[in-house]
């Protein structure tokens, strides 16, 4: 027992104790709503923190795959750039055989 609850002894003895208690619950009351609420706060602190941690883990993976993306990008471009040359000395070139065959039929005729 400590020094309060002595108190509150001598203070229930001595009013009859109804009053007191009541005064006893309504105090203890508060005090437990401040801790629950302290301890609600200290719980949307962490969820928040929670969120936050988990958000910026999103973000860098989003950049990350972004990086990833706009090189895989880079590369298809310079591979689309090598296609298009391709296709341009194979087009010159087809177009030499068939001046080529042209010129082979007229002449055979």
């Amino acid at each position: 027992m400590n020094t309060a609850d002595i108190i509150v002894s001598i203070a229930q003895v001595a009013a009859g104790g109804t009053i007191v208690q009541a005064m006893v619950a309504v105090f203890r009351r508060r005090s437990e709503l401040r801790q629950l609420d302290r301890q609600s706060d200290s719980v949307a602190v962490d969820t928040a923190d929670q969120v936050v941690t988990m958000l910026r883990r999103e973000l860098m993976e989003s950049r990350e795959e972004l990086a990833d993306v706009k090189q895989d990008r880079a590369n298809l471009q310079r591979q689309v750039g090598t296609l298009s040359e391709h296709v341009s000395k194979v087009s010159a070139d087809l177009a030499v055989a068939r001046a080529d065959l042209d010129r082979f039929r007229s002449s055979s005729t």
